[in-house]
C-alpha cells in the first residue's frame, strides 16, 4: 500500500494573488486507469507491475505504466525515491544499452535529458538531490566534461553499487604533442571545428575505471574520473583510486567532451537517464583562454540542439534571469519548448521585489519553457545526507510564499516532485521515438551489410596462429644464429674474430716510452726540467759527458709482458720488437678483420706497420712517455723520502694510460651493434618474406629494430659504466700478475734504454760507426761497449714508474676486455634470443581482445580496406543486438 506524504489528501490554500493558469505541456497519455489530474497537465497511472526484461522493449501495456504521483512519495528517507520512474525502467534501460552500442554515433541521436545552466547556478546540488550522491565540488573539475548519470532501481535487498566508466568518444588530435603532464593546452574552438582538436569516434570506447558499495566512495573516484578524462596523453590507470599516484591534479586539458559514466542501481534508486554539462561560461579567466568559453558553449549546444533532448534549465534565484548565459543558449537553439527550467536557491532571495520576478518566471509570464519551471531547495553541506536535505527542503516550502501565495504550483516546489516530472518528460519522449529509431537501425543494418559485400575477400584462416607461428619460427632460427656452430651461421665466428681484435687492440695499447726526445734526455741534465735526476748518481761513477741517443723510435715491447724473456734468448728485429713467427702470422691473418680506427692521420694497417697479432705497430690509441716527462710526474708527486715513488704519480700514469681505452671501445661496441642488428633484421626478413609488402612484416622488422635498439643502448650503458670504473680508480687483488708483470716490463725497458746508449756512445766515438759495417760486425761491436764505459742509468725511477704503470695496464685490461666480451654474450645477445618473441607478440597485439582483426588489418594488401571492414563488422554487431532487442516482444 503506498503511503502518503504529509501533503498528500490535503487541500492547498487558495492563493491570496492572481495568477496566471500554468503554461501547456505534453498532453497527458489516455488510459481507462488513469486516476486524477496533478495540477500540471499530467496524468497520474495506478501503481502496477511492470514487465522489464534487461535490454527488451517492453510490450505496449507495459510501456503505458508510470509510477504514482510526486505527491505520495515517501520523504521521510531515501526510500521515497524507489517509487520514482518504476514504470520506465525498460526504456531507459533500452536507451542506456543502444547508446553504449554506439547507435546514437551511427543512427540518431536518442532521447536524453542535459542539466545545462551557468557556473555556480547551484547545478551540482541539484545532481546531488536527484541522483541522492555526492558530487566533488571543490576543484571543480566535475564541470569540466559532461557527467552522464544512469540511476536504475534494482529488486528489494539487493545492495546498492556503483559502476563508473571512462566513456572515450573523441580523440584528442595531435595527442603525441601535448604538453607534459601538469601543464594545459590550448583548446580553440572554430567554426568548421567547433569542439576544436577534438574528433569524433564512430563507435566509443568504455573502460571500467572504479565500482563500489559505498556512497562515501563516489565523490573522490568522480573527481580521479575526470582528473583522467582531462589527461587525454596519460594512462588512466595512473588516476584510479587504488593507484599511489593519483593525488596530482595537474591537467593536460581545461575541457574534455569525453564522457565520465555512473551508473547506480540499488532498491531506493529512481530509473532516471540524465547528462550533467560543464557550466557555461560566461568570460574566460583569462585573455588566453578567451576560445574555451566558446568550445563550452559548443559542447553544451552538440547535446542540447537535437529534438530528442529534454533540456533542464538551472537559474539561480540569486541572479536576474536575464543575464543567464545557458538561458540565452537555449533560445539560439530554439529548444525552449522541449525545455524544463530549475530555480534554485529559493532561500536566499534578498527582497521582495527580487521574488516578483520569479513569481512572474513561475507563472509563465516571463522567460516561458515548454514544461514551466520548478522550485528546488538543497542544502550545499556535502555533510547533510539526501534524507535530511529532502526534509529541509519540504519543510521549507511549507512556509510563505510557497504554501499559500504560490499553493497552486505547490506540485511544482521539490526535488523529488521533479524527478518524477522528469521520468515521465523522458518516458514520452523514448516511446514517440521508439518507432523512429527501430527503422533507423534496421536501414542502417542493412546499409552496413551492403557495405560488407562490396569489399574484397579478407586473409583468410586462423591469422594469429599464423603470425603466432612465424614468431616463433623466427625465434628459432636466431638461436642458431646466436649459437653457431656451423658455416651457415658465420655470426658467433665473426664476433669472436672482432672481439679478438679489440682485445689485442687494447693489449697493444699499453704506454710507451719515447725516445724521440733522446738528445734532451742523455746530452746534458742541465737541459731537463730539473737538474738533479730522481735517481742520484754514486759519487765518483758519473761520466763527464751524457752519451747523446739519435734513434727516434718508440721502446715497444709485446703485449705478454708477464713472459717476456731476456733480449738475449728471443731473435729481435732491427726495431726492437719480437719476430712473429710465418706460422702464427699466417694463423692470425685468416681471422676476420675487425679493424680499429685510426687516428693522427695514419694510414691503414699494412703488414710494414703491424706488430702482434696484426694490430698496428704504431699503435695509434696508446699513451706515450717522454722520460721529461716522467720525470716531471715524479716530482709533482715528489715524497720526502729518497728513491720512492709516490703512489700518486703512478695513479696519475695508469689513469692517463687507460683514457685509450675509449677510441677501442666506442668502435667495438658500434661494429656489434651494426653487425647483430643487420644479422637480427636478415633473418627477419627471410622468416617473415611471404608477407612482404603488408604492415604485418614492415611492423615485425619495425618492433626487432626498436627492439634491439634498446638492449643496445642499456648493453652501451653498462660498458660505459665498467671503462668509467676502470678510469677512475685503479685496482687490482692480483698482486703476483701485477709484480711478475711489472717486473718483466722493467727488463725491457732497460734493455731498450741501454740499447739506444750504446748506440749514443758509439755514435760519439765515430758518427759513421755503423755505414760501413755489416749487421754481425755491428751486433759484435755494440755486445763488447760495457757498462762501466756506459756509465750508471740516470733515469731508473722513471723506468720503474712505468713498468708498475704497464704492470697493473695488463691486469686491468685484461679483466676489462673480459667484462665487456661477457656481458654482450650473457645480457645483450640472450635478451635477442629470449625475449624478442614476446616484444613481437605484444607489438602485433596477438594477445589483445580484438587480435583477430587486427592482424586482418595488418596482413592484408590494402590495410585501408581491412580497417573499414573491421569498424563494418563492429558497427554490424552491434546493430544487429540492438535489432534484436526490438524484435524481442
Amino acid at each position: 500500500m503506498r503511503r502518503k506524504s504529509k501533503v498528500e489528501g490535503s487541500k492547498a490554500p487558495t492563493p491570496t494573488v492572481q495568477t496566471e493558469p500554468a503554461p501547456a505541456e505534453d498532453s497527458a497519455p489516455s488510459d481507462s486507469s488513469a486516476k486524477h489530474n496533478n495540477g500540471d497537465g499530467d496524468v497520474s497511472m495506478e501503481d502496477q507491475d511492470h514487465h522489464q526484461i534487461d535490454g527488451h522493449l517492453p510490450s505496449d501495456a507495459a510501456a503505458a505504466e508510470t509510477d504514482a504521483s510526486s505527491d505520495t512519495v515517501d520523504k521521510d528517507s531515501d526510500a521515497g525515491l524507489e517509487l520514482l520512474g518504476q514504470g520506465i525502467k525498460a526504456f531507459v534501460t533500452l536507451i542506456q544499452n543502444l547508446r553504449d552500442l554506439g547507435v546514437e554515433e551511427l543512427v540518431l541521436p536518442l532521447p536524453r535529458i542535459c542539466v545545462l545552466g551557468d557556473q555556480s547556478t547551484g547545478k551540482s546540488s541539484l545532481i546531488e538531490g536527484i541522483s541522492g550522491i555526492k558530487v566533488p565540488r571543490s576543484s571543480g573539475t566535475c564541470t569540466r566534461c559532461p557527467l552522464e548519470i544512469n540511476l536504475s532501481a534494482s529488486e528489494v535487498g539487493s545492495p546498492w553499487q556503483a559502476k563508473m566508466y571512462l566513456q572515450k568518444r573523441y580523440i584528442y588530435e595531435g595527442i603525441q604533442t601535448l604538453p607534459p603532464f601538469g601543464r594545459s593546452a590550448a583548446q580553440g574552438a572554430t567554426k568548421n571545428r567547433p569542439l576544436g582538436p577534438w574528433i569524433a569516434q564512430a563507435l566509443p570506447e568504455s573502460t571500467l575505471f572504479f565500482k563500489t558499495f559505498k556512497k562515501t566512495d563516489i565523490p573522490g573516484a568522480l573527481r580521479l574520473a575526470q582528473l583522467a578524462t582531462l589527461n587525454p596523453g596519460t594512462d588512466p590507470a595512473r588516476f584510479k583510486p587504488t593507484s599511489p599516484t593519483n593525488q596530482d591534479d595537474r591537467i593536460q586539458v581545461k575541457f574534455s567532451p569525453n564522457i565520465v559514466k555512473l551508473e547506480i542501481s540499488g532498491p531506493e534508486v529512481p530509473n532516471l537517464s540524465f547528462f550533467d554539462l560543464p557550466g557555461v561560461i560566461n568570460q574566460a579567466e583569462v585573455p588566453a583562454e578567451e576560445d574555451l568559453v566558446k568550445l563550452v558553449a559548443n559542447l553544451c549546444k552538440t547535446y542540447a540542439k537535437t529534438d530528442t533532448c529534454i533540456n533542464l534549465l538551472a537559474l539561480p534565484m540569486t541572479d536576474d534571469a536575464a543575464n543567464s548565459t545557458a538561458s540565452k543558449l537555449v533560445h539560439e537553439l530554439g529548444a525552449e519548448d522541449r525545455t524544463l527550467g530549475v530555480l534554485t536557491k529559493p532561500d536566499r532571495v534578498q527582497s521582495e521585489e527580487g521574488m516578483n520576478q520569479w513569481i512572474d518566471i513561475l507563472c509563465g509570464r516571463k522567460f516561458r519553457l515548454g514544461h514551466g519551471y520548478y522550485v528546488v531547495k538543497n542544502n550545499p553541506d556535502p555533510k547533510v545526507s539526501n534524507t535530511t536535505a529532502r526534509q529541509e527542503e519540504e519543510d521549507f516550502f511549507k512556509e510563505e510564499p510557497w504554501i499559500r501565495t504560490l499553493g497552486s504550483y505547490y506540485d511544482r516546489f521539490g526535488t523529488l516532485k521533479l524527478s518524477a516530472k522528469l521520468s515521465k518528460l523522458l518516458n514520452s519522449q523514448i516511446r514517440k521515438s521508439l518507432p523512429k529509431i527501430t527503422e533507423q537501425v534496421r536501414l542502417k543494418t542493412a546499409e552496413v551489410i551492403a557495405r560488407l559485400e562490396k569489399l574484397p575477400e579478407p586473409p583468410k584462416g586462423n591469422l594469429c596462429l599464423k603470425i603466432f607461428e612465424k614468431i616463433s619460427t623466427f625465434e628459432h632460427d636466431l638461436a642458431r644464429h646466436f649459437d653457431g656452430g656451423s658455416e651457415a651461421y658465420p655470426f658467433p665466428k665473426d664476433f669472436h674474430a672482432a672481439a679478438l681484435r679489440f682485445r689485442n687492440t687494447i693489449a697493444f695499447s699499453y704506454p710507451r716510452l719515447s725516445l724521440t726526445d733522446s738528445s734532451v734526455a742523455f746530452k746534458s741534465s742541465a737541459q731537463l726540467p730539473y737538474r738533479q735526476s730522481a735517481t742520484p748518481t754514486p759519487s765518483g761513477s758519473r761520466p763527464s759527458d751524457i752519451i747523446p741517443i739519435d734513434s727516434d723510435e718508440e721502446c715497444e715491447v709485446t703485449p705478454k709482458l708477464t713472459h717476456t724473456p731476456s733480449p738475449s734468448k728471443r731473435k729481435l728485429l732491427s726495431n726492437g720488437v719480437h719476430q712473429t713467427s710465418s706460422t702464427k702470422r699466417s694463423r692470425l691473418e685468416r681471422i676476420p678483420q675487425f679493424v680499429p680506427g685510426q687516428d693522427n692521420g695514419l694510414n691503414s694497417l699494412d703488414s710494414s706497420s703491424t706488430g702482434p697479432s696484426g694490430v698496428d705497430r704504431k699503435a695509434p690509441f696508446a699513451k706515450r712517455y717522454a722520460l721529461a716527462e716522467i720525470r716531471t710526474i715524479l716530482l709533482d708527486a715528489q715524497t720526502s723520502l729518497p728513491n720512492q715513488i709516490d703512489p700518486k704519480a703512478t695513479k696519475r700514469m695508469i689513469r692517463d694510460s687507460l683514457s685509450c681505452w675509449d677510441g677501442p671501445l666506442n668502435e667495438f661496441l658500434e661494429y656489434t651493434g651494426q653487425a647483430c642488428l643487420a644479422m637480427i633484421l636478415e633473418r627477419a626478413s627471410c622468416v617473415f618474406a611471404l608477407w612482404q609488402g603488408t604492415r604485418c612484416y614492415d611492423l615485425l622488422l619495425e618492433i626487432s629494430q626498436s627492439f634491439f635498439q634498446e638492449k643496445f643502448r642499456i648493453q652501451t650503458l653498462a660498458a660505459k659504466r665498467t671503462l668509467d670504473m676502470e678510469q677512475q680508480t685503479a685496482l687490482t687483488l692480483h698482486e703476483g700478475a701485477m709484480r711478475n708483470a711489472s717486473e718483466g716490463a722493467l727488463m725491457a725497458l732497460e734493455n731498450a734504454c741501454r740499447t739506444e746508449r750504446v748506440k749514443a756512445f758509439l755514435a760519439k766515438q765515430d758518427p759513421e760507426w755503423d755505414n760501413n759495417l755489416g749487421d754481425r760486425a755491428k751486433s759484435d761491436k755494440v755486445s763488447k761497449v760495457t757498462d762501466i764505459q756506459l756509465g750508471p742509468n740516470p733515469f731508473v725511477q722513471e723506468l720503474r714508474a712505468l713498468a708498475d704503470v704497464r704492470g697493473y695496464y695488463e691486469c686491468a685490461f685484461s679483466r676489462f676486455v673480459d667484462v665487456i666480451y661477457q656481458g654482450i654474450q650473457t645480457e645483450l645477445f640472450t635478451a635477442c634470443r629470449n625475449e624478442l618473441r614476446q616484444a613481437l607478440k605484444q607489438g602485433i597485439g596477438l594477445e589483445e581482445r580484438d587480435a583477430e582483426e587486427k592482424c586482418a588489418i595488418l596482413l592484408a594488401v590494402d590495410p585501408e580496406n581491412e580497417r573499414i571492414r573491421g569498424e563494418l563488422l563492429k558497427q554490424k554487431s552491434n546493430l544487429e543486438k540492438a535489432c534484436k532487442w526490438f524484435e524481442s516482444e
